[in-house]
């Protein structure tokens, strides 16, 4: 066997370049260098010949050959490998450039194109049941609803070119005149419009996109809405943006009392544009400070709130570029709104304040997100009383989607595949769909414009609450799903909580409520963050009646229960936060095989930043480069059925105890 040449193109490329041959056996060893015997080709100038330089770039020192040509070509001669027996070529190639479709390298062997091994294996691909749709009974009230109308009812404006105080006042607009009958659609974005053509058809077919002509194009969308609703309104509300939380108290005056929410400039465009001159109460000095306004909310508007829904949906301080959208919801099922600061203590004691008058019960939700500078962490203050996150900020419409019946839907679940020493059985997963800002934005774009989804075996995240709050989303996925897919329960399950922090006294009725979403929402498997305590930890997984959870905190590896109807249930570590390409092929590359006892993995894709249409193609890369480094070893499976193969390797294996 002789080596011939290598091909490296790099383009503006500094490279050093040594290969290697290499006997490479299949070991319980992670092999990340040359072995031992490996027979090592030295760079020197007397046995390689330059073939194609044009920029005259070649250069020989201690280290190797260095050169920047683009398609630099070095002929690395006849090496005879005499009687080894080698399996493999490795090639190490320094550069300071990162390795991309442009630059990188071909090698040859008498002269043909070695290529390495990319093909990476899907242990086993499934079809999904016949039909999603469940024969069970959707899980009902703990979601504010109203009532779906005709099309020839709804009226679709486009507040895309308005400022951010227009879209957040049309926001409650249309969440005041949506609190019986969903007949108002705001577009923001243009995935809005593609979301209410699935259902509707297109544009200028059978319903238009509503926009006049004002002189303030910044206010065309809202001043369009207003003119049509005029009489639907009681009074304005003047309110401060200098004084943020009086925007929280104008919503939940204008949802009470049908008034809209106006700051001056607002105010006398209104008067002088469109000649409304209705009432206008002033909130803008009425309090001192933000926590005697919220104490007056606590006075004299708390009997008139939602029971199970509160919002943290004030104004954060991007609101100018970036305004929220979860508004109309809040105003439309006049939910307690505020916007507090959980690592405030003063801020962290009023939620706590309000949670305690609303004497919210288990089910209830958050929806919005947190003031502070860990959104999260909402949930430090609120679980204690029986309210789980529902991050939501960037949800719009939901005042609209709410009115479509609840539906209950299904998947198969997992199956298993033998499970055999030496191999490293790899689930993955995309983050943050328990968000259902998330569901209606990040993954409603994706399942609809990524390329080469289908190709790869991945779980995504998705919020059971859906079922109630938004059907037509989750059937939207559902209707998707190719044999690849899986829908997968964010943290928690049913809501996002704190499982270390949520009331004791209640953790068993939340527990019951979160197996009962789950299921008719039609998962298999969840995600469970911040419970370190291993009692609760296991709690949940006896009652959630899953085939396994993927704890974010790494505190129950390869754990087993007994679980649901005396069937066993599985915990694996959620694994690695992947942010970006290469994060994926690092994790995995550390990953060791064991020759005595297969190895079980998940890795976690961070949608916000690693997805995107783009998401696909950028994973199968790293799953090929992970291929080509240690060939015939990873095998990767849906969530569902990574946790059934691991549940049946225990029982098999003298399994039934946990840890």
């Amino acid at each position: 066997m002789n080596i011939k040449y290598a091909i490296i193109l790099a383009f503006g490329l500094s490279s050093t370049v040594a290969v290697m041959s290499q006997s490479a056996p299949l070991t319980e060893e992670d092999i990340d260098s040359p072995s031992e015997n490996a027979i090592v080709l030295p760079m020197e100038e007397a046995k390689v010949s330059v073939i194609y330089d044009p920029k005259n770039s070649v250069s020989f020192t201690d280290e190797g050959v260095k050169g920047t040509s683009d398609g630099l070509t070095l002929d690395l001669g006849e090496i005879d490998f005499g009687s080894g027996d080698y399996s493999s070529i490795w090639v190490e190639m320094a550069n300071i450039m990162k390795p991309t479709g442009q630059t990188g390298f071909d090698f040859y062997l008498d002269d043909m194109l070695l290529e390495p091994k990319t093909d990476f294996k899907i242990a086993q691909e499934l079809p999904h049941l016949d039909s999603y749709e469940s024969d069970k009974q959707p899980q009902t009230g703990l979601f504010f609803k109203n009532k779906n109308v005709p099309l020839n009812q709804i009226s679709v404006f486009n507040v895309s070119g308005d400022d951010s105080y227009g879209k957040i006042t049309a926001a409650v607009a249309q969440g005041v005149l949506n609190q019986s009958n969903a007949e108002v659609y705001l577009v923001y974005e243009g995935h809005h419009q593609t979301q209410f053509e699935d259902v509707y058809g297109k544009q200028g077919e059978t319903w238009n996109l509503l926009r006049g002509d004002y002189s303030k194009e910044k206010y065309a969308g809202l001043a369009t809405l207003v003119d049509k609703y005029k009489d639907r309104f009681k009074k304005m509300v003047l309110w401060d943006p200098d004084k943020e939380w009086t925007w929280c108290l104008a919503q939940m005056i204008c949802a009470q009392q049908k008034g809209i929410p106006v700051t001056k400039e607002i105010k006398d465009f209104f008067n002088n544009e469109l000649n409304w001159n209705i009432e206008c109460e002033d909130i803008t000095g009425k309090w001192a400070t933000k926590l005697e306004a919220y104490q007056w909310a606590i006075d004299n508007l708390a009997e008139g709130c939602h029971k199970t829904l509160s919002f943290s949906a004030g104004l954060r301080s991007d609101y100018i570029t970036n305004p929220w959208k979860i508004y109309d919801y809040a105003v439309a099922s006049k939910g307690f709104v505020f916007f507090l600061k959980d690592s405030e203590p003063d801020e962290f004691a009023m939620i706590q304040k309000i949670c305690k008058k609303m004497n919210y019960q288990p089910g209830s939700s958050t929806m919005g997100y947190g003031a502070g500078k860990d959104g999260d962490a909402l949930n430090n203050a609120t679980n204690p009383h029986n309210v789980g996150f529902m991050v939501s900020d960037y949800y719009a419409n939901g005042s609209f989607w709410c009115s479509f019946p609840r539906k209950a839907f299904q998947q198969r679940k997992g199956q298993a595949v033998e499970a055999l020493p030496g191999k490293i059985y790899v689930s993955l997963i995309w983050s943050d769909g328990d968000n259902v800002q998330f569901d209606s934005n990040q993954m409603y774009n994706m399942f609809k414009n990524a390329r080469c989804r289908g190709k790869v075996p991945v779980g995504m995240t998705m919020a059971a609450s859906l079922q109630e709050l938004n059907p037509v989303l989750l059937e939207y996925f559902y209707k998707n799903l190719t044999p690849n897919d899986e829908l997968v329960a964010g943290p928690s399950g049913f809501q996002f909580i704190y499982g270390d922090k949520y009331n004791e006294n209640n953790y068993e009725k939340w527990l019951d409520i979160n197996q009962k979403w789950m299921d008719t929402a039609g998962f298999h498997t969840a995600c469970l963050w911040n419970t370190t305590n291993k009692e609760r930890f296991g709690r949940y997984m006896k009652t959630c009646g899953l085939q396994g959870v993927f704890d974010g905190f790494e505190n129950n590896k390869e754990r087993y229960e007994v679980g649901k109807d005396d069937e066993g249930i599985v915990c694996i570590l959620q694994g690695a936060h992947c942010w970006e390409e290469g994060d994926v092929y690092k994790d995995l590359i550390s990953v060791k095989p064991n020759g005595q006892k297969p190895v079980f993995r998940n890795v976690y894709l961070i949608a916000a930043n690693y997805g995107g249409a783009e998401g696909y193609e950028r994973l199968i890369r790293e799953l090929q480069r992970v291929e080509s480094y240690l060939p015939n070893t990873y095998e990767f499976l849906l969530p569902m059925d990574l946790c059934a193969t691991l549940k049946e390797y225990i029982e098999k294996n003298g399994g039934g105890k946990h840890e």
